[in-house]
C-alpha cells in the first residue's frame, strides 16, 4: 500500500519516459518533472571529511542518489552503475558531478565511508552528517527513509564479529565484539587489547609468537555461505566489517581445523543468512530465546522465539523496496530535477544518454 502510494505521488509529478522531447526540446530517456522544481540545496560532507555544498555546484549536471553502505541489495547495484556511468562519461566527465548521499548516518561514517570508497575504487562524492541534517535533507527532497527498516536491518544486539587466531602450537583464542562499521584494522587492535594479547602485525607480532623464516601469520575471512575459513589476500586495514565479516590471523604451520569457526550458536547450532537476516538453526533438542536469533539455549531454559511468529529481521529485509525510496535524481545546469530513474530497472546508456543531453543544454 504504502509503495503505491509512492507512486502516485511520482506519478503526479512526473511524465511518462520514452525519448520524448522536453518543453526545452532536449529529449530524455528517464522520467520527466512535468515542471522541474528546483532541488532544495544541502551543506553534508564527504568521504574525505570536506564539506559539500550543493548550490556551488550550479552549471554542472549533478547525479543524486539515496543509498547506504550495508545495504544487502539495491543500493549496491544503484552504486555499481553510478561507478559505470562515471567511467563511461568521456568527454563529458568535467561537466557531470555524481553524489551518494546515506540514509544511514550511525554506520556511515566519514571514515566508513573513505575505507569503503578506496576498497570499491568509488571515487565519486559520498555524503554523510549529522542525522539532523540529514533527516531534513530527506524531506525536502521527499525521500522517504523508513527508520523501522533501518533499525531492523542492523544485526540485532547480540550480533557480533569474530577475531579468531591459531598458533603454531595449534591452540587457539578467538574474541567477539560489536565491530560492523569499524575497519578490520581498528577492530583487531580494539579486540587485542581489551583482550591484553599484544599485537603488531608489522613485527609480525601476535601475544607471545612472532612470525619468521619458518612460519608466517595468514589472515582468512569466514566464508558464511559455505561454513569455512578463506585465506586472503586484502591487507587486514583495507577491509571494512559488517555484520558477517568475522578474521582469523592464523599460522601457516598449524592445522587449519584447530581454528574456531567463524560464527557459532553457543556451540549448539549453525547460522543461516547474513546482516540483520541471520539466524541459527539450533541443533536437536536446542531452541532459540524469545528475542535472540543468533544463540540456542536447551529446550525449557528459555521460551522459544519460533512459535512467536516472524522473524522481524527478515520482514523487514523481505520489504526491503519499503525501507526507502529508491529514486535517483538528475539535476540540470540549474540545479533543476529534470529526470528520475526509480529503483533498478533502468538502463545505464538511456541514463548515460540523459547525462550528455542536459550537459549540452
Amino acid at each position: 500500500m504504502r509503495q503505491g502510494i509512492i507512486a502516485v505521488l511520482l506519478a503526479s509529478m512526473l511524465v511518462l519516459p520514452g525519448c520524448i522531447a522536453s518543453d526545452d526540446g532536449v529529449e530524455l530517456y528517464g522520467v520527466e518533472y512535468r515542471e522541474p522544481p528546483d532541488a532544495p540545496d544541502f551543506t553534508l560532507f564527504d568521504q574525505n571529511g570536506d564539506p559539500f555544498t550543493l548550490s556551488e555546484h550550479e552549471g554542472k549536471v549533478v547525479v543524486v542518489a539515496f543509498v547506504y553502505t550495508s545495504c544487502p541489495d539495491i543500493c549496491l547495484v544503484i552504486s555499481a552503475n553510478l561507478d559505470y556511468i562515471g567511467q563511461n562519461l568521456a568527454g563529458y566527465s568535467d561537466d557531470v558531478v555524481i553524489v551518494s548521499v546515506t540514509i544511514d548516518p550511525a554506520r556511515d561514517t566519514v571514515s566508513h565511508l573513505a575505507e569503503w570508497t578506496e576498497q570499491m575504487s568509488y571515487d565519486w562524492y559520498h555524503l554523510t552528517g549529522p542525522t539532523a541534517t540529514l533527516q531534513d535533507t530527506y524531506r525536502s527532497w521527499n525521500v522517504i527513509v523508513d527508520n523501522e527498516h533501518i533499525n531492523a536491518s542492523q544485526p540485532p544486539e547480540e550480533g557480533t564479529n569474530r577475531i579468531a587466531v591459531l598458533y603454531p602450537d595449534n591452540s587457539s583464542f578467538h574474541h567477539d565484539e560489536v565491530g560492523a562499521g569499524l575497519s578490520a584494522s581498528d577492530f583487531a587492535i580494539q579486540a587485542f587489547n581489551d583482550s591484553n594479547i599484544s599485537y603488531d602485525m608489522s613485527e609480525g607480532l601476535i601475544g607471545d609468537w612472532q612470525s619468521g623464516d619458518e612460519w608466517s601469520w595468514v589472515l582468512h575471512l569466514w566464508d558464511i555461505d559455505n561454513e569455512s575459513w578463506v585465506p586472503t589476500e586484502w591487507d587486514i586495514s583495507s577491509i571494512s566489517l559488517d555484520a558477517g565479516t568475522h578474521l582469523a590471523w592464523a599460522a601457516s604451520n598449524a592445522d587449519m581445523g584447530s581454528l574456531p569457526p567463524g560464527v557459532e550458536c553457543n556451540g549448539h547450532g549453525w547460522v543461516m543468512g547474513s546482516g540483520g537476516g541471520a539466524h541459527c538453526m539450533c541443533d536437536e533438542g536446542y531452541e532459540r530465546p524469545d528475542g535472540d536469533w543468533l544463540a540456542c539455549v536447551a529446550e525449557g531454559t528459555g521460551s522459544s522465539g519460533q512459535s512467536n511468529g516472524a522473524d522481524p529481521h527478515e520482514e523487514s529485509l523481505g520489504e526491503y523496496e519499503v525501507g526507502h525510496s529508491t529514486v535517483t535524481f538528475v539535476l540540470d545546469k540549474q540545479l533543476r530535477k529534470r529526470v528520475a530513474y526509480s529503483g533498478i530497472d533502468w538502463g545505464v546508456d538511456d541514463f548515460l544518454h540523459d547525462l550528455k543531453a542536459l550537459a549540452d543544454e
